[in-house]
């Protein structure tokens, strides 16, 4: 099934023609990777695909409701954040349903919602409700997950509560990177997403692609 098809694609800049006539299909599940040279068009052609920069001409398909990561060369982290505080972003609608349901046990608790059995009934409606979304989601384990990918990139464990604007240019790639493994989208596009890594990382990141 055809999830991205772009067909004629091209884009200049000025007279400096950049992509011209560019097609290019991919199925669920496939795998595909850009090569050229400095300058051939490999990141005007992935930002094109993310719809951030438009053609000049062609047609371009996404398939409905399918979510996009791209990982550019210029990195988009918040500086004052810390390392990992700013992957767990990734996680803020399960971060919520984890605070809601801290709410709700408070709110179940309380005796004098216990006297009121119909408010009573929704609360613990949605407390089932929530909890078995949360589970669902992998809520109990998504902040071991995120540590172990951060690991596995190779941020020390001991940097986590580093803020991100102490670190070197590529600490910062493995920390984006990272947070785009993360974020689990449907397509991932990647730019040049080994600059920085070590072997131990990069064996990483190919088993991880592998089986993503």
């Amino acid at each position: 099934m055809t999830i991205v098809s772009l067909k004629n694609i091209s884009k200049s800049y000025g007279i400096d023609v950049i992509l011209k006539d560019i097609n290019l299909t991919l199925n669920e599940n496939e795998k595909a990777g850009l090569v050229g040279i400095n300058g051939a068009g490999k990141s005007t052609l992935f930002k094109i695909l993310y719809g951030q920069i438009k053609p000049d001409s062609g047609e371009i398909y996404i398939m409905k409701d399918k979510k996009i990561g791209y990982l550019s060369q210029s990195l988009d982290l918040d500086e004052d954040e810390t390392i990992f505080k700013e992957v767990m972003k990734v996680f803020k609608e399960i971060k919520d349903m984890e605070k809601r349901l801290h709410e709700l046990e408070k709110l179940i608790a309380d005796p004098k919602n216990i006297k009121d059995e119909d408010y009573h009934s929704k609360l613990l409606s949605e407390y089932g409700y929530l909890q078995e979304e949360y589970e669902r989601r992998n809520g109990y384990s998504c902040e071991s997950y995120a540590k172990g990918v951060l690991i596995g990139l190779g941020v020390l464990e001991e940097d986590f509560n580093k803020e991100i604007k102490y670190l070197s240019g590529g600490q910062k790639t493995r920390v984006a990177l990272s947070k785009m493994l993360l974020s689990s989208p449907d397509i991932l596009l990647l730019d040049e997403p080994t600059n920085h890594l070590d072997l131990s990382a990069l064996s990483y990141l190919e088993n991880f692609l592998k089986d993503y």
